[in-house]
């Protein structure tokens, strides 16, 4: 009986390392994270679990001398923010509460919190539809122009996939970013050559909208707000770099061009 109570806390341990890896890893703030693993925690065993999460280290530690003995035991995953998915924040948010009412044991959480992980919550097409409609609708907004709307929303279109090459293929941070943004700016010159339009930055703007983190900007200054100044000035520091970087390779593409 010890035993099986022992395996049961050590599954709510890592039931609250997989909730954890799902939320950081698709864009959660701090704040979301630790209140989701105290909920699960709490709502079987008040104090069972203590928690240190940064943007790129998770560690969940069972305060139970039951299951720790004389010694701490504590789960340990590095990891950090691989996409912004809020389908599968979501997600988690629901399972959590759906536990925390009794409506579900620990056992079914964490089996539900698995294929949360492995499942692709966003298809591939819809994410393209939808930076397709946000460049098509900042153009217009910018230029009042069908057609370069249209231009710049097909750009937006492909942004995602070609940012998506590029990692796979350069295996490096933000380098994808800023081979995407020239290859647009240089796209859109020289369709200029051929059809001019009017507003050739505006159209530019458009077309790289898709593609700046504005999520990643409001979790960071969440985070600061929260008082977690370890995540929240990193995550800031690398959507400023990562605008820059869209910036730059932009202006290397106008420097050639012009």
């Amino acid at each position: 009986m010890a035993h099986s109570r022992r395996k049961e806390k050590l599954l709510v341990a890592r039931t609250c390392l997989i909730a954890s890896q799902i939320l950081m890893e698709n864009g959660s703030e701090m704040t979301r994270i630790s209140d989701t693993v105290k909920y699960i925690a709490d709502t079987y065993k008040p104090d069972l679990i203590d928690s240190y999460i940064t943007s790129s280290l998770i560690i969940i530690s069972i305060k139970d001398d039951e299951v720790a003995g004389d010694l701490p035991v504590a789960l340990i995953e590095n990891t950090s923010v691989k996409s912004i998915n809020l389908n599968k924040v979501e997600a988690v948010n629901t399972l959590s509460r759906a536990y925390s009412n009794h409506e579900m044991n620990i056992r079914e959480l964490n089996k539900a919190l698995k294929r949360v992980r492995q499942a692709n919550m966003t298809s591939a097409w819809q994410a393209d539809i939808g930076g397709l409609v946000l460049s098509l609708s900042l153009t217009y907004f910018l230029t009042h122009d069908v057609l370069a709307a249209c231009l710049a929303g097909g750009l937006g279109f492909l942004c995602m996939y070609w940012v998506d090459i590029f990692h796979q293929w350069l295996k490096r941070p933000f380098l994808g970013e800023l081979l995407v943004s020239a290859l647009i700016t240089s796209v859109v010159q020289a369709i200029m050559l051929v059809m001019p339009l009017p507003l050739d930055n505006e159209i530019i703007i458009g077309a790289l909208f898709p593609m700046l983190p504005g999520v990643q900007l409001t979790t960071a200054l969440n985070d600061i707000l929260d008082g977690n100044l370890i995540s929240g000035p990193q995550r800031l520091l690398s959507a400023l770099l990562l605008t820059f970087t869209m910036g730059l390779g932009s202006i290397m593409a106008l420097t050639v061009w012009r």
